[in-house]
C-alpha cells in the first residue's frame, strides 16, 4: 500500500514539474514575431522620434506603454499611449520613466471598451509622421505609428511567476 502511495506522489510531482515548466516557457514566448523584431532599428531612441519623427519615417520601431484613450473616427482609430520602457518580454514597465506620448494609427475599428485607458500595449510598427494636438495649455507633437503587430496585455499578465506544490489526502 505504501508503495502505491509513493508512486502516486512521484507521478503528482512529475506532473507538477511539467506544468510548471510549460508555464515558464509560455511566459517567455515573445509577443511580437521574431521576424518583425529583426527589422526593428534598436539604435533609434523614443526621444529622437519624439523630437522629430520625419527623418525616421518608414523605420520599424518597437514601442509600448499605457493606453490613455482610444478615439474612433469614420475611417480610422487613434490610440493615444504614454510611452514606457519595455522589459525582456517587451512588456511596458516603469511608467515613471516615460519619455512622452505617441499615437497608434489603425485603419480599422478598435473597441474603446477593450482598448481602454490603463491597459498596457506593445506595438511593432512603422513611423508614419506626426500629429499636433492640444495637451493641456500647449500643443503636443505626437509621433504616429502604423502597427504591423500589436499586443494588448491582459490585466492578469505580469512579470511574476508562482510555483507551488501541495499535498492532500482523501478520506
Amino acid at each position: 500500500m505504501k508503495h502505491k502511495s509513493l508512486q502516486k506522489f512521484k507521478r503528482f510531482l512529475l506532473l507538477t514539474a511539467h506544468c510548471s515548466l510549460l508555464t515558464v516557457v509560455n511566459a517567455c514566448t515573445p509577443v511580437i514575431s521574431p521576424e518583425f523584431l529583426k527589422a526593428v532599428d534598436r539604435t533609434i531612441t523614443f526621444e529622437q522620434v519624439l523630437k522629430n519623427p520625419y527623418p525616421y519615417k518608414g523605420t520599424a520601431v518597437l514601442l509600448g506603454g499605457t493606453i490613455l484613450k482610444t478615439i474612433n473616427m469614420p475611417d480610422k482609430t487613434l490610440i493615444e499611449v504614454i510611452q514606457q520602457p519595455l522589459n525582456k518580454r517587451n512588456m511596458p514597465t516603469n511608467p515613471e520613466a516615460s519619455k512622452g506620448r505617441f499615437i497608434i494609427l489603425l485603419k480599422e475599428f478598435k473597441d474603446p471598451a477593450i482598448y481602454s485607458p490603463g491597459r498596457l500595449i506593445t506595438i511593432a510598427g512603422e513611423i508614419v509622421g506626426s500629429e499636433t494636438k492640444p495637451l493641456g495649455e500647449t500643443n503636443y507633437h505626437y509621433p504616429l505609428i502604423s502597427p504591423k503587430e500589436l499586443y494588448l496585455w491582459k490585466p492578469s499578465e505580469g512579470p511574476s511567476i508562482h510555483i507551488g506544490i501541495s499535498v492532500g489526502t482523501t478520506f
